[in-house]
C-alpha cells in the first residue's frame, strides 16, 4: 500500500522533468521586441527565447541588451539550448544570470508591455 507521502514526494534529481516545471519564471510571449542579439520570441525575470542567424553553444556566455524605446537592459545571459529553425535560424534559450532587482523590475515591465504585441 502506497501513503499519500509516498506519492507527494518530488521526481529523484535524475528523473526529466518537462521544461514548463523547471523554469523558475513564467515567460510571457512577445511581438516586436529586439534586443542586440537578435529577436526576442518570448521573455521572463529569468530568461528568454531568441531567435539568432547563428549557432550558439550550449553554456556559453554573453550580455545581451533587451531594448525598448530609449530604455535599455542589459544582462548576462547563459545559453541553455539551441536547435536550428529553417535554413538561417536558429532559436536560443537562455537563463540571465546576475540580474539586480532593478534588472528585474525593468524586464519585466518591458515583457508586459510587449505581451502578444501589445506595444505595437
Amino acid at each position: 500500500m502506497t501513503t499519500s507521502a509516498a506519492r507527494t514526494q518530488p521526481a529523484p534529481a535524475n528523473v526529466a522533468t518537462p521544461a514548463r516545471e523547471r523554469r523558475r519564471a513564467d515567460r510571457v510571449r512577445v511581438k516586436g521586441l529586439l534586443c542586440d542579439r537578435g529577436e526576442v520570441i518570448d521573455l521572463s525575470t529569468k530568461g528568454m527565447r531568441l531567435k539568432v542567424h547563428r549557432r550558439w553553444h550550449e553554456g556559453h556566455v554573453r550580455t545581451i541588451t533587451v531594448v525598448d524605446g530609449d530604455a535599455s537592459v542589459p544582462v548576462e545571459a547563459r545559453c541553455v539550448w539551441c536547435r536550428q529553425e529553417g535554413m538561417f535560424n536558429h532559436v536560443v534559450g537562455l537563463a540571465f544570470q546576475h540580474t539586480t532587482e532593478r534588472d528585474v523590475e525593468r524586464l519585466s515591465l518591458i515583457a508586459s508591455r510587449h505581451a502578444n504585441g501589445a506595444a505595437d
